[in-house]
């Protein structure tokens, strides 16, 4: 390893200085037959070996074999940590390509990565497993992610369509137009970035350009939701989307034609503040379950929607449609998009992870 380091050194040395660059060569000669696996047929090693112990040699003799053996260990752990350096650096780089944060496990680690609630892995990292001894499945785990990564290029290179993706109750933003292009944001009730989003669309007049469509995500932690009560908004979601479905179909109403009653609770969810002057969606993420749902069904009603019309969606709530629709969008957030942070959006072509802010809104306009 002792040629390998220095051919390093010299190369780096080379760059400032054109007396080390005649060793260059020599150096690259002996340094490329190690990493081959071949021993090195050059004087190069042992030249470097003795110019560091010559000065040892007249002082200390004794010293000399244990200090030679010192210098192939520090030798072999400067590889190393060479080795593992670039391999970091280039996993970092590939997540951050892919999924637009070079920490997979926590997005919000990452200080290159736009603002976003992180997907947690659900597994225990990889010096979390080390520690708990288990060795085999921290590297197994570390390889499958860089694979996994690695197979999901492909979809981060193909053009976006969120139509794709939207759910068949899909309803929108300020009613569906004909004629403009589908937005479709992966959020979740309980994360403060989805509620910036939200901001960020209107103060950009997005909802006035594209078609914006959702899918609700509730991020899971390792004891429950990440957030509570994100699970029971994204449920009332899904009802209030089933019942206007059966509105539609019954030719009470058009669903799609103007705002339902979902997004009368994202906006007060995302944009008002509850009495104690923290925001409402601060305060659904503390409040009880009892009293979330007391909330959740008093914006129905102030939307406009009847006793008996508040007693269906209740209903709706514990169906085995609307259970199926919350695990189609999970399905759809997991296998389909495989993004990693909350919110995302998919417009314009591009899967957008993150915040995404007011004058890019614009300008995919």
């Amino acid at each position: 390893m002792v040629c390998i380091v220095a051919f390093i050194v010299v190369l780096v040395l080379s760059a400032v200085s054109a007396k080390y660059r005649k060793l260059l060569g020599t150096a690259w000669g002996c340094a490329w037959r190690r990493v081959t696996m071949r021993p090195c047929d050059t004087t190069f090693r042992d030249d470097v070996k003795n110019s560091l112990l010559a000065p040892l040699a007249l002082r200390a003799p004794r010293l000399v074999r244990p200090a030679s053996i010192a210098i192939e260990v520090v030798a072999w752990l400067m590889v190393l940590s060479l080795v593992v350096s670039l391999y970091l650096v280039g996993r970092s780089g590939l997540n951050l390509f892919v999924y637009g944060t070079c920490d997979k496990q926590n997005a919000q680690a990452c200080s290159l990565a736009a603002q976003a609630c992180s997907i947690d892995a659900g597994q225990p990292g990889f010096w979390e497993s080390i520690g708990e001894g288990d060795v085999f499945g921290a590297f197994g785990r570390e390889f499958a992610s860089v694979g996994d990564t690695i197979a999901t290029i492909p979809s981060r290179l193909r053009t976006w369509d969120a139509a794709d993706f939207a759910s068949a109750d899909a309803t929108y933003l300020g009613g569906y137009t004909a004629g403009r292009p589908t937005a479709l944001e992966v959020l979740d009730p309980g994360c403060r970035y989805c509620a910036q989003l939200f901001r960020n669309m209107r103060d950009a007049g997005f909802d006035g350009t594209h078609n914006v469509t959702y899918l609700a995500y509730p991020i899971r932690g390792g004891f429950g939701d990440k957030f509570a009560n994100s699970q029971l908004v994204a449920t009332y979601l899904a009802a209030t989307r089933a019942f206007e479905a059966e509105r539609a179909a019954a030719g009470a109403s058009n669903a799609a034609a103007a705002q339902t009653g979902d997004w009368y609770i994202l906006e007060q969810l995302f944009t008002t503040q509850a009495s104690d002057g923290t925001t409402t969606q601060e305060w659904m993420n503390a409040a009880s379950a009892a009293d979330a749902t007391q909330r959740l069904q008093q914006w129905l009603t102030d939307d406009g929607y009847t006793a008996d019309d508040v007693a269906r969606i209740v209903t709706l709530t514990g169906s085995p449609e609307v259970a199926a629709s919350l695990q189609h969008a999970r399905d759809v957030v997991e296998n389909e998009i495989r993004t990693v942070s909350i919110p995302s959006l998919i417009a314009g072509g591009r899967l957008h992870s993150g915040l995404v802010e007011v004058d890019t809104l614009r300008g995919l306009g």
